[in-house]
């Protein structure tokens, strides 16, 4: 299965993790999907929201366990700018990728509405099936699905 972009269409996606070794490796992971416009990334969920104010993305994958802002606290805030300014948008799907997946951050994630979970570490093909998988559940619209 392979996804692509329609055509005029363009898919961003954000990369909250504080560990560079850690962003670079699913970035490079998502660069081997080639249906991603643009890979932004943030250090931390303070960094993240900044950029969450100047740009929307179609896709955020973070880590909870960070410094400064946690991703659970991102995760809060970030929902809350995204029903405020896009009230009648669809949300943006948000994938936690976490070492810590039975803790409590998650269950309130969940709570939150995030739908998607991989466990750190993770092969390429785990990481690619789960953000196949959010794409496919919300970004219809922007993409197509090639089933080989």
């Amino acid at each position: 299965m392979e996804i692509q972009l329609k055509p005029n269409e363009k898919l961003n996606v954000l990369v909250v993790d504080d560990q560079e070794d850690i962003r670079d490796t699913l970035k490079m992971f998502l660069e081997m999907m080639t249906c991603f416009t643009f890979v932004i990334e943030a250090k931390d969920g303070a960094d993240a929201y900044r950029k969450c104010q100047v740009q929307r993305f179609d896709l955020i994958i973070t880590d909870l366990m960070m410094p400064i802002v946690k991703g659970i606290d991102f995760i809060q805030n970030y929902q809350a700018l995204e029903t405020r300014n896009h009230p009648d948008d669809s949300k943006t799907p948000i994938i936690i990728l976490s070492a810590n997946v039975t803790g409590d951050e998650v269950k309130r994630a969940i709570g939150y509405g995030v739908k998607y979970v991989v466990t750190k570490p993770c092969t390429a093909e785990e990481f690619i099936a789960k953000v196949s998988e959010a794409l496919i559940k919300h970004k219809k619209n922007k993409i197509k699905v090639i089933r080989e």
